[in-house]
């Protein structure tokens, strides 16, 4: 008498040898899923990342910056974020150059700026106790552009929706202060950008 197999089960079965193929054919062709790899040299495991200096007037923009870089090296576990410098392997250190903002679009009567355009420049450098260089980046730049009146803002866009602002605040919020909270918004979205390059060039390997 044949055993009798039951359909889920010969279903899981098949699912586990598929799972267990796609595992070997990845190894194989050296593949490995994003942000889980590292091009750092084996011994270097910990990572120190003290607070960004800041050589700009945007208050609040080293620690929006710091919390962002230490967010993403801590997201895929390649390397472990420490609190304590000399648990480190290496110090990824960082300064904001400069935050500049220029005009994107404007009216065509009055000139006056309807969208802006905003970059953040970091210089940027993960280096070993010894102070030997790992990875730098001396001229890391981030843009975006943000509204600075009711008339170009898109409450559809996934920034707007990410924002403080609600649509039915606008109407109550004149060019000033909707400028300042999307403006804020803008920053916060270049710090995480400007962190995930620094991971994908000093640690994320280039597939």
């Amino acid at each position: 008498m044949k055993p009798i197999v039951s359909r889920s089960t010969h279903g899981a079965f098949l699912q586990f040898v598929l799972f267990v193929a796609l595992g070997l054919f990845c190894s194989s062709c050296g593949y490995q899923f994003q942000g889980s790899g590292s091009i750092l040299p084996p011994d270097v495991k910990k990572v120190y990342i003290p607070l960004v200096e800041n050589n700009t007037t945007e208050a609040g923009l080293a620690v929006t910056m710091t919390e962002a870089l230490r967010d993403e090296f801590d997201r895929y576990g390649a390397v472990l974020v420490v609190e304590d410098e000399f648990e480190a392997d290496a110090v990824l250190r960082s300064r904001i150059l400069k935050v500049v903002s220029g005009t994107r679009s404007s009216t065509s009567t009055t000139d006056t700026a309807l969208q802006l355009d905003t970059t953040v420049t970091l210089w940027t450098e993960l280096s070993r106790q010894d102070g030997s260089v790992l990875w730098r980046n001396p001229n890391l730049a981030v843009t975006r552009s943000f509204a600075t009146s009711s008339d170009v803002v898109v409450t559809s866009s996934a920034d707007f929706a990410g924002s403080s602002i609600g649509s039915g605040d606008l109407g109550a919020l004149d060019t000033r202060e909707i400028s300042r909270g999307q403006e804020q918004q803008v920053l916060e979205d270049l710090a995480e950008e400007a962190a995930r390059k620094v991971y994908d060039q000093a640690v994320a390997p280039d597939f």
